[in-house]
């Protein structure tokens, strides 16, 4: 393929050593899970030597995946506390800063569940993919794992370059801005597109039929995830036309609401103890009253009493701390969304959307503009809420009512605080609550990015 995970990241990766490459594989592989999850013996046993072992290669394919799910579903949680598309009860002060957008440099809750869980992610997904070139050399885009992983550590910088203010990689060198990792971003879905197209053409040479459908199934998937992965970064870079022909290129595409077109899940299950769900499953489930009360409400943020159901919700139920407040059930990126004004509510098991033909819909929509089509899309999504349809809308209200409706679909999975800062940055829209909070004396703070931790300032 002529692609070098030097040259993709030019000069940003910094190697680790193999004993924490060891470590994290053999700890990650045991949390994967995609479409079906995947069993591994004994994975506390990997050695050094065997990260030259070919036979090692899908235990750390189930590594990236492992890693990955975690950090995705604990970052659009704790995202849409900061973006305010939840309000955070739970009187832990560490929460509250969260919630205020007031985090300091030693808010470990942040740390933890955002912070170091995307870094890890990313350093596996980066780590392994240079593996697999190492021990596959030339043939290496044969295997559809690779172009998979690629697609991972995509998604690991997009996340990074849309939460973050800044970052270091590895700990080393000047902090990345986002545009910095918006570029290693679509570097690694340029790759995963190539491998892709290239595992495809090698699964259609298989002779088991089923099996041959099967694997060209997945190279199509994995495809179309980066495409929309590609797309997602070039609309963050600003660049309308690369998101345009990344998102029309995704198949099958979003037809209607009846017909959605492509989507890719990240798969989550519930463990066989409290703590082993707490890890293996989806953190909205633990969180949003799956055996104790909600940490968590939409009272007050703007997202309740909308009749519409992408935010779904029934009457206010007891919450963290005392009281009775609206909390959210499953919206349309999460497998347990039922399409209901009510809702059903979240599992352990509810898979997240990642990647979607809607969202390459909506990503055109917004880099193309105001045209009859996209005027059109628009209504379709109004008509799911009851909203009337635009009748030849100004620039200002087509745009107004594209992120309004961008809020609605992607509910809570994990958008919303990269939305609001490329609003902000590229078209000068402030959309960052401020102000009182929900009626009470305290006020927002100013942050509009999660910062570094303590850890990572020396």
């Amino acid at each position: 393929m002529g692609v070098t995970m030097k040259s993709m990241t030019a000069g940003i990766r910094r190697r680790r050593s193999r004993g924490a490459f060891a470590v994290a594989v053999a700890v990650a592989a045991t949390l994967a899970a995609c479409a079906d999850w995947l069993e591994v013996t004994n994975p506390g046993a990997i050695e050094n030597p065997a990260l030259e072992d070919p036979a090692y290669l899908q235990l750390m394919y189930d590594g990236v995946i492992g890693d990955f799910q975690p950090a995705y579903a604990w970052t659009a949680l704790f995202g849409a506390g900061f973006a305010d598309e939840l309000r955070i009860h739970h009187a832990f002060g560490e929460n509250q800063e969260i919630d205020q957008r007031r985090i300091t440099e030693n808010n470990a809750t942040y740390a933890l569940a955002v912070f170091n869980g995307l870094h890890r992610a990313r350093f596996l997904a980066d780590s392994v993919a240079g593996r697999y070139r190492n021990l596959l050399g030339d043939t290496v885009a044969n295997d559809l794992r690779y172009a998979k992983i690629l697609g991972f550590a995509g998604y690991t910088w997009v996340l990074l370059a849309e939460n973050l203010c800044e970052t270091r990689i590895n700990a080393q060198g000047a902090p990345l801005r986002p545009d910095e990792l918006f570029a290693a971003a679509l570097q690694r879905f340029e790759a995963a597109m190539a491998a892709a197209q290239v595992a495809r053409e090698a699964a259609e040479k298989i002779e088991d039929a089923a099996l041959r459908a099967q694997t060209v199934a997945g190279a199509d998937s994995a495809l179309n995830m980066a495409r929309v992965g590609a797309a997602r970064a070039a609309l963050g870079l600003g660049d309308a036309q690369g998101a345009i022909t990344y998102a029309r290129a995704v198949t099958p595409p979003y037809v209607s609401r009846e017909d959605q077109g492509f989507r890719f899940d990240v798969h989550y299950r519930e463990g066989s103890s409290s703590a082993d769900t707490r890890r293996h499953g989806n953190p909205f489930w633990e969180f949003m009253g799956g055996g104790e009360p909600s940490w968590f409400s939409i009272s007050g943020t703007g997202f309740e009493d909308l009749n519409d159901p992408r935010v779904p919700h029934g009457l206010p139920r007891t919450v963290s701390g005392g009281g009775q407040f609206i909390v959210p059930n499953s919206p349309p990126s999460f497998s347990t969304h039922d399409g209901t004004i009510e809702g059903a509510p979240f599992a352990a098991t509810s898979s997240i959307r990642l990647a979607s033909a809607i969202e390459a819909r909506y990503i055109i929509a917004e880099a193309e503009g105001n045209t009859p089509q996209n005027v059109a899309f628009l209504n379709e999504q109004r008509a799911v809420g009851g909203q009337p349809p635009l009748e030849s809308p100004a620039e200002a209200e087509y745009f107004a009512a594209l992120r309004e409706q961008r809020a609605r679909e992607f509910f809570l999975d994990g958008h919303r605080v990269g939305d609001l800062r490329r609003y902000e940055a590229q078209h000068g829209v402030d959309l960052w609550p401020s102000g009182p909070m929900y009626g009470g004396t305290v006020t927002f703070g100013d942050q509009k990015c999660f910062p570094t931790p303590v850890s990572e300032l020396f």
